[in-house]
């Protein structure tokens, strides 16, 4: 490819480089881009359905609004990105980092962030709806506002993080750390709380 031509396509977020001996990646609904390298990819409003993202970096990325879900971002390094209003629902994030990502209003119902590294990461008005963060580190995550219902928490990591009126109806968290995490005004009816105990009716704020 002429290389004016590639320089060109890459500001434009067309043609990325990606890596295991791939020679581009062109980021669009069901794209093979495995371990790509898209730094500050220009991807808003992008359709990236099912999309293979697995071990790609995507630091700094532009993914506002783009329709990312079923795709495979696991071991995905995310952090810095932007994910505002981005559809991840049914998408798998396994291990991904997504240390101050932000994800404002993201669709993330039934999503697999098990064992995904959220530390600081901005969750708030997520919906998060049965997602699975299970072992996930949410340590000073911003969660305020985030629908929670049914998700699964079991042995996640929420110290220090903002859980104010949180939608938390059904949730696991056994063996979850909460030191310090702030649930003012949150419902936790019928979640499962850490020590095992089914929070009951009136439950605002904490497990009852």
């Amino acid at each position: 490819m002429n290389k004016l031509l590639c320089v060109i396509l890459l500001a434009c977020g067309a043609i990325l480089a990606s890596g295991a001996g791939a020679t581009e990646c062109a980021p669009a609904p069901q794209a093979q881009c495995a371990g790509a390298k898209l730094a500050w990819a220009k991807l808003k409003d992008r359709d990236l359905l099912e999309a293979d993202f697995a071990d790609a970096t995507l630091t700094n990325a532009d993914l506002r609004g783009a329709l990312l879900r079923g795709a495979n971002l696991s071991g995905a390094d995310l952090s810095d990105a932007n994910l505002t209003g981005a559809d991840l629902t049914n998408a798998d994030l396994y291990g991904a980092n997504l240390t101050r990502a932000s994800f404002g209003r993201a669709q993330m119902s039934g999503a697999n962030l098990a064992k995904a590294t959220m530390i600081k990461t901005d969750l708030k008005l997520a919906d998060l709806e049965k997602a699975d963060l299970s072992e996930a580190d949410l340590k000073n995550a911003q969660l305020n506002g985030a629908d929670l219902q049914g998700a699964n928490l079991h042995s996640a990591q929420l110290d220090f993080a903002h859980l104010y009126m949180a939608n938390l109806k059904g949730a696991n968290f056994t063996r979850a750390t909460v030191s310090k995490a702030g649930f003012h005004g949150a419902l936790l009816k019928g979640a499962i709380w850490v020590d095992g105990k089914i929070c009951g009716g009136g439950s605002f704020g904490r497990c009852k």
